[in-house]
């Protein structure tokens, strides 16, 4: 599953981005989500991307 958060970052680079925003995971409506999926991607891309 981090695999894939690393994708977008990395094309952000491509194109010269050198900041990325993740809305914080909601209970409910467009922007629900799972809090543990944003620390997986937190200890396991981020350190990658520096």
């Amino acid at each position: 599953m981090a695999g894939s958060a690393t994708v977008p970052p990395s094309r952000a680079a491509e194109l010269g981005f050198t900041d990325v925003l993740a809305p914080w995971p909601g209970h409910e409506g467009p922007f629900a989500g799972d809090e543990a999926v944003l620390d997986t991607v937190a200890a396991d891309v981020l350190p990658t991307l520096s």
